[in-house]
């Protein structure tokens, strides 16, 4: 299957009442699990990847690798840029093959963020791809941008309303409701109502960020509220290196490579399938 577009991909969950899981690639081995843990799950799946990867890899091995592995299986694999705020590296996302992106405007005023959001969305549907766009500072690390618990900010209601007003045909919106991007040091405080009255008035599939730590209680109400496409990063990186190192400690001795690359590829895939059944979406790829 050719790699599929998002936008659908996220109505569709939406209105099923399930969550599509939203992995950050790290490598091809790494995409190689999520692609694979999907096949198994028949489920739809998005591979999304950070500024940071790209700029290691770049953009065309990224695009061919995703689009060799969607390929040769019978799932939908959407693929997304995380947050970004760099109009060159969107567009040049998009002319690789990327089917959404998403601008991060999250850390100005409201006002701006609007108005550079309003550029992006232009580039985005120009191009033909969804675009992804924020409100609100979600905590956390992500990438190279750090968001301190005292610097987090929810999302407020009636901004979230007009500025999806604004742009109707956003493929996802994500306003911060109190997850953190990263390893959670204590118990997250999320917005339920918050999430609730968004989705009340807002009709665009929400994306929860910060999924990694989240409980499956968690999950489900936010699921359940709106969130149809569920950031899975953390976890995926941290199995990404745990692959390795438990091999290492198991077999100090052992000098062969590749049985650290299936290690490594093995956690993460059954990573990848415990987060699709928790999310609802198994069995839910010929939905899309």
């Amino acid at each position: 299957m050719s790699i599929a577009y998002m936008k659908p991909m996220l109505k569709t969950a939406q209105n099923g009442n399930y969550g599509v899981a939203a992995f950050n690639m790290i490598d091809y081995n790494s995409a190689r699990a999520v692609v694979d843990g999907a096949q198994e799950m028949n489920a739809p799946v998005i591979i999304q990847l950070s500024v940071k990867t790209i700029k290691l890899w770049g953009f065309k091995p990224i695009g061919d690798w995703v689009r060799s592995l969607s390929n040769d299986v019978d799932v939908p694999v959407a693929l997304h840029l995380d947050h970004c705020t760099d109009l060159d590296v969107i567009r040049g996302c998009i002319d690789a093959g990327w089917t959404s992106v998403m601008f991060d405007g999250s850390a100005l005023p409201f006002e701006e963020n609007m108005r550079q959001t309003k550029l992006a969305y232009d580039v985005a549907t120009s191009g033909g791809v969804g675009l992804e766009a924020e409100i609100g500072a979600i905590g956390g690390t992500e990438d190279d941008k750090f968001v301190s618990e005292d610097d987090a900010i929810l999302a407020n209601v009636d901004e979230c309303i007009e500025f999806c007003k604004n742009f109707p045909e956003l493929a996802v919106f994500a306003p911060a409701i109190g997850t953190a991007h990263g390893v959670y040091k204590g118990e997250p405080k999320i917005a339920y109502d918050r999430l609730k009255e968004i989705t009340n008035v807002v009709d665009i599939p929400i994306a929860l960020h910060g999924g990694t730590g989240l409980t499956g209680d968690q999950f489900s109400r936010c699921i359940s509220s709106g969130c149809a496409k569920v950031n899975i990063s953390t976890m995926h990186k941290l199995q990404f290196i745990e692959g390795f190192t438990a091999l290492k400690v198991e077999k100090p001795t052992l000098g062969e490579p590749i049985p650290f690359i299936s290690a490594q590829y093995d956690l993460m895939k059954q990573g990848v399938m415990e987060m699709i059944s928790l999310f609802g979406s198994e069995g839910k790829a010929n939905k899309v």
